[in-house]
């Protein structure tokens, strides 16, 4: 579907039509979404709730915990389709508004109204589940193990010696915005810091651009941001950037997950496809060091995210105008891009 030259220098970006038409949507949903990892932004796996509704790439989801284990559930009834929980609780049982069905905690059924026999194939669909110290992750159909594609972060947050079992939620740091605009587009802007001079002047004084590095990984990228004096900064005491001064460390990971690793915690972004033309973008804040959070590059993340926002829209206003065809990708700073666009042909194919 998509021929993205593995040379960056000769590659051409993704045709117009992989944005603009509809038909192309439900493929996206079903061989991207449903088939990677994506972060269960409503959980706090330290909180009290035992039952938490959730989304997982677009599809209604339940997290439940008994006891010590944890499952991640469908979360809807296997009789007539009817949603199951709307608001996160506790309880050891779930049971349908619709017709009286429970079930367990583990998606066993417990009770049918109106069924008799074997009720083994109407449990709850189970999903695989990842955690990391409060946070939780989720995948329908995981192609890759959530060790492997969460190993990059577990590298970043080893070289600064940071604990995510310290992290704590901040509610006055959760943002939900919903974008007219496809989600193709805005995770597209994110993987480039070509924009940030021209974009986020605010943010580019906190870092050194000419020292501006992209990583790429098998499951997402890695861009790092050098920190000018006297900015907030990490000082990593292992891996590649060991004894510089980081402002930042902000992580894709396969296909929609964003990891922003600041001085003061993580900023934890899930960028979902809700139709197609629309995304909703989901922000939590993460916190280690709450005396940190007003300076450095991760100081101003709501202009920052304007800014974004804003740019984007004006790129979908072009696409739409039907002019664009395709384009080239910057062989210094579009590197990212690059290998989001041959992992998405690869997914697609």
């Amino acid at each position: 579907m998509l021929d993205i030259d593995p040379d960056i220098t000769r590659a051409r970006t993704p045709p117009a039509s992989l944005y603009t038409d509809p038909a192309l949507f439900p493929l996206v949903r079903e061989r991207v979404f449903q088939r990677g990892w994506s972060a269960l932004v409503e959980v706090d796996g330290s909180g009290a709730h035992s039952i938490v509704p959730c989304t997982l790439g677009g599809t209604e989801a339940l997290w439940t915990r008994d006891g010590d284990r944890e499952h991640l559930l469908s979360n809807v009834c296997t009789h007539r389709a009817s949603k199951l929980v709307d608001e996160p609780c506790a309880g050891s049982v779930v049971r349908c508004p619709y017709h009286g069905r429970r079930f367990r905690l583990d998606g066993v059924v417990t009770a049918a109204p109106g069924f008799d026999g074997d009720l083994t194939e109407a449990a709850l669909p189970a999903w695989s589940l990842g955690t990391v110290g409060p946070l939780r992750f989720g995948a329908r159909e995981p192609s890759v193990a959530f060790d492997d594609w969460w190993a990059p972060v577990h590298e970043v947050l080893a070289s600064i010696g940071a604990d995510p079992s310290q992290l704590r939620l901040d509610p006055a740091g959760s943002r939900t915005h919903v974008l007219d605009v496809p989600w193709l587009l805005y995770l597209e802007n994110y993987l480039e810091g070509f924009h940030v001079p021209f974009v986020h002047p605010e943010l580019a004084k906190t870092l050194v651009l000419d020292d501006y590095h992209h990583v790429l990984l098998p499951q997402g990228t890695l861009q790092v941001g050098v920190a000018r004096p006297g900015e907030h900064a990490f000082h990593p005491t292992s891996g590649a950037f060991a004894g510089r001064a980081v402002g930042a460390f902000w992580l894709w990971l396969w296909p929609a997950t964003l990891i922003n690793v600041y001085p003061w915690g993580i900023s934890l972004n899930v960028i979902e496809a809700t139709a197609h033309g629309r995304c909703r973008v989901r922000y939590r804040a993460w916190v280690w060091a709450p005396a940190l959070r007003t300076g450095g590059a991760g100081g101003a993340l709501d202009l920052v995210e304007r800014q974004d926002q804003e740019v984007v829209e004006r790129a979908w206003a072009g696409l739409r105008h039907g002019a664009w065809a395709r384009g080239r990708y910057s062989a210094r700073q579009e590197v990212g891009l690059h290998h989001f666009h041959r992992l998405l042909a690869a997914a697609l194919a």
